[in-house]
């Protein structure tokens, strides 16, 4: 487990924050052998185990975290979702806000968890070792006089009390995907290759799993018509998609060195299955679902169990009754469900969508009593992803309104488009079309320290000022079929605050404002938009995604693609937020002397 300690506030401060405390994590970062899914590799482990232990804090705290590094590569640790207002240097991004920290060597992150709650998680920013393990939950218990939307589930007031116990009592559900091979060597391949890779070995909840190889027939069988009428090609014998000439652009490609394993020759393997157990007499669970992959796009379900979305990216929605929800890396649902079933054990199912691999995982849900039960549960999805029943209701992302109501300005101070595509190869991507953001990024002079480091020189940038709002158009073009196709959804994270998804359409964005977007095409924009730190383009074809924030917290903060191969190959830029009041600031107590 972390180790960790709580140290109350003087009387004080304790005026203001009753509930507040110093809370202190430490986590020590080791390279070694493991075998998460059954298949032995070398991955990173975190106190000894895997995932990293959860932090666990509450609403109000002062959280301390030391990393010490014993891996035999740098790194740094991020806080997903964690807005780090005014402790821009503890986001944990190299060249951005700190020097990666070296092997042998320690930093030691501090920030407040200062009106946030909710779910979150932290990883690793440098190179593509997330790949390899390096990631873990992070929960901010919401403050007893915090406003929730449970009376919006239930007026009964013994349901009432038994939901706010399972919300402080969640279950941190881990989610991630595993690959035989190391970062290093999957990112390999694609250079390689020249392939944009995306098929992985196992779906892992907790950090377990294994690899199943259902007949090649069968997974066949599950491919979604959309996909097979674009491929006109079956999937491998792993599920994943094949290679098809021009699905991935005109550029040249070497299939004879992709590795062995990586694609297809599927090995079953049996590693251990999740268990999480449940007591009937609570009442109710919540489940807390943390999307760590780092390629796949997923679908997640609780086998017999409808369950109550009221929590996403760390914030309150109004909560929505939903069988099946899409998942995507680096996103975060909270699910409420009721424990209102037979004594048994269900299967908790979460499988890709079937966008580019047929693969699913399973863990337990466990009934206190049931423990024997050899009753197979009844899932709302198959193997691939696809619901058993026209009646299985899957989550809405679009309707997902804030509780309490929030609400954008009406109209932005900035606006720009960012064209993404795939440029110079099949795996290099881009958020602006023409520029990457550098692989080395812990190699530059943090920007927070120079903000004219010479590394910005080449990255895709743009440039804020504070307390302004900001809207930016992610616009996906086609265009030339040598090029990009067709393009996967992109799961877009931002650092530092969360933006409001504004509308979104098929076709190109062709106003110069989003107020006029609004007035001209209303039914493309959200009444209520929605409010996250990580969005999702679409897959369907040329579209776009607009979203407006507001810059409330100056620094250098990263706008990127999740998907760690993506992220690699350049996809991503830097949001220099409230440059104008940066020299104002800089000997500011937010700035580490470190």
């Amino acid at each position: 487990m972390a180790l960790s300690s709580r140290l109350m506030l003087p009387l004080a401060a304790m005026a203001n924050l009753a509930q507040s405390a110093h809370v202190h994590f430490d986590l020590e970062l080791t390279w070694g052998l493991g075998a998460p899914n059954g298949q032995e590799r070398d991955m990173v482990f975190i106190n000894g185990q895997f995932p990293g232990p959860p932090l666990i804090v509450d609403e109000g705290d002062d959280v301390t975290v030391k990393v010490k590094n014993n891996l035999p590569f740098n790194t740094t640790v991020h806080f997903h979702g964690i807005e780090q207002k005014n402790t821009a240097w503890a986001d944990g991004v190299p060249g951005l806000t700190q020097w990666a920290i070296k092997p042998e060597e320690s930093f030691t992150y501090q920030w407040h968890a200062n009106n946030i709650y909710g779910t979150y998680w932290y990883h690793s920013h440098d190179m593509a070792t997330l790949q390899d393990g390096l990631y873990g939950a992070v929960r901010v218990r919401p403050s007893p006089e915090r406003e929730d939307p449970f009376s919006m589930i239930t007026t009964d007031e013994n349901e009432l009390r038994a939901i706010k116990q399972a919300e402080h009592d969640a279950e941190l559900i881990v989610v991630s995907d595993w690959s035989r091979y190391t970062s290093v060597d999957y990112m390999d391949a694609l250079k390689q290759t020249g392939y944009d890779i995306f098929c992985m070995d196992s779906v892992l909840i907790q950090g377990k799993g294994a690899v199943y190889c259902p007949p090649q027939s069968e997974l066949i069988s599950l491919m979604p018509e959309s996909v097979q009428n674009v491929l006109q090609a079956n999937v491998t014998d792993k599920g994943c998609l094949p290679f098809v000439t021009g699905t991935q652009g005109l550029w040249e490609h070497h299939p004879e060195k992709l590795p062995a394993y990586l694609n297809d020759g599927c090995i079953p393997s049996n590693g251990y299955k999740a268990v999480i157990e449940v007591d009937p007499a609570h009442g109710w669970a919540s489940l807390n679902f943390i999307g760590a992959a780092s390629e796949k796009a997923l679908v997640v379900s609780v086998d017999e169990h409808p369950m109550w979305i009221y929590e996403v990216d760390g914030r309150y929605i109004e909560p929505q009754y939903v069988d099946t929800f899409e998942f995507y890396n680096g996103e975060r649902y909270s699910a409420l469900i009721k424990l209102d079933k037979e004594p048994a054990n269900y299967n908790i199912t979460i499988t890709d969508t079937g966008g580019n691999q047929i693969i699913a995982g399973y863990a337990t849900l466990q009934y206190a009593g049931g423990e024997n039960s050899t009753r197979p549960s009844v899932p709302y999805l198959n193997y691939g992803g696809q619901p058993t029943s026209p009646d299985v209701t899957a989550l809405n992302v679009t309707n997902l309104p804030p509780f309490p109501a929030i609400l954008p300005a009406p109209q932005a101070d900035d606006f720009h488009i960012l064209n993404l595509s795939r440029i110079n190869s099949s795996w290099e991507w881009s958020l602006g079309g023409t520029t990457f953001l550098p692989a080395d990024l812990d190699s530059m002079e943090p920007v927070l320290f120079n903000k004219e480091s010479p590394g910005l020189d080449n990255a895709l940038k743009i440039t804020t000022r504070n307390n302004t709002w900001v809207d930016i158009v992610y616009q996906l073009r086609l265009g030339d079929p040598s090029v990009t196709p067709v393009q996967p959804p992109h799961p877009i994270h931002k650092h530092s605050n969360k933006m409001f998804v504004m509308g979104a359409g098929q076709g190109t964005f062709n106003w110069s404002s989003i107020e006029q977007g609004i007035v001209e095409s209303p039914q493309d924009f959200f009444e209520k938009p929605v409010y996250r730190d990580t969005v999702v383009t679409s897959p369907r074809g040329e579209s776009w995604l607009a979203i407006r924030y507001f810059v409330q917290n100056p620094g250098p903060f990263l706008l990127h693609c999740h998907m760690e191969t993506h992220l690699m190959s350049g996809m991503g830029l830097v949001l220099l937020d409230g440059y104008d009041v940066w020299d104002d600031i800089k000997n500011d107590s937010w700035l580490d002397p470190c």
